[in-house]
């Protein structure tokens, strides 16, 4: 008679789909991904398609580290990081997906950032809508460039980086083009917590490598007090070793002045978020803090 911890493992070998890598600590164990029931919220442009009618888990797994409680979401190797970049890069649609599942965005009101969703209350809100729709198209016609977006706080610098993304990411879907959106200050907290996870830099190398090669790029909020200090070395460190693997497409927001931000950043950072925005720094100049007129 089958015993249940038997019936269990059976279960759960049935619906192994593998992977074609294998785990670094159990080096003959191959990774394997999970066939679930399909979720509600199933949708095949972000989760890929199914295999056998099931959905398929984005993550893979090593069957020995599970026995030995290490698992996926507390120490992750770098063939399985692999995996799962050739998941989101391979399966259709994968590259259009990765804005949603991959993007650090804090406010989650951000998603539903459209142009049409912007509100217009004067020609100086009407200027910067015109000027991102513009930036737009040009990234959607295929050229390279940087975008610089600076003003005060609340003035829609985020919203209009975000409805870019979301228009480029929707027009481009079909050409395996990939868009990200990063808010500064949960970049930082993302790696530092993985820290208490491992003392390895496993989640700090996926997410800066994600950032160095994907299409197009927002580094949302740059100068939040989070990274204000010129003393913190491995933030600008971290900056600037993917901005200096860029080149071009990349948007960043800011409140921050030229003058503030030369005063809080290496030159070597200024120098390179300049770069190739010639035609694309806007103001954000003559419009009120759309957070205190709500």
């Amino acid at each position: 008679m089958q015993s249940m911890a038997d019936g269990i493992r059976e279960f759960h070998k049935k619906r192994e789909v593998k992977t074609g890598l294998f785990c670094e600590k159990h080096q003959e164990t191959e990774l394997v991904r999970y066939k679930h029931p399909v979720s509600i919220d199933y949708d095949p442009l972000i989760h890929g398609d199914l295999v056998d009618g099931l959905q398929v888990t984005s993550m893979s797994y090593c069957t020995e580290c599970a026995k030995e409680g290490i698992y996926q979401h507390h120490q992750q190797s770098s063939a399985e990081i692999k995996a799962n970049e050739d998941f989101l890069n391979k399966s259709k649609y994968g590259k259009y997906s990765l804005l949603k599942t991959q993007s650090l965005v804090g406010k989650k009101s951000l998603w539903f950032a459209r142009f049409n969703t912007f509100k217009v209350n004067g020609l100086e809100e009407q200027n910067v809508l015109n000027q991102a729709q513009r930036i737009a198209r040009e990234y959607t016609q295929g050229q390279r460039f940087n975008t610089v977006f600076v003003g005060g706080a609340g003035r829609g610098k985020s919203h209009l980086a975000m409805a870019i993304l979301q228009e480029v990411n929707e027009n481009l879907k079909d050409n395996k083009f990939s868009t990200l959106f990063i808010n500064i200050s949960e970049l930082i907290r993302e790696i530092k917590n993985s820290w208490n996870y491992s003392d390895t830099k496993a989640e700090e190398e996926r997410l800066t490598t994600l950032m160095r090669t994907v299409d197009l790029l927002v580094i949302d909020d740059l100068g939040t007090e989070s990274t204000f200090s010129k003393d913190n070395s491995w933030v600008q460190g971290v900056i600037y070793n993917i901005y200096n693997a860029r080149e071009g497409n990349t948007i960043i927001t800011s409140n921050l002045t030229g003058k503030e931000m030369r005063s809080s950043y290496d030159d070597k950072i200024v120098s390179r978020i300049m770069e190739g925005s010639k035609n694309s720094v806007i103001k954000f100049e003559g419009i009120t803090d759309k957070r205190k007129s709500k």
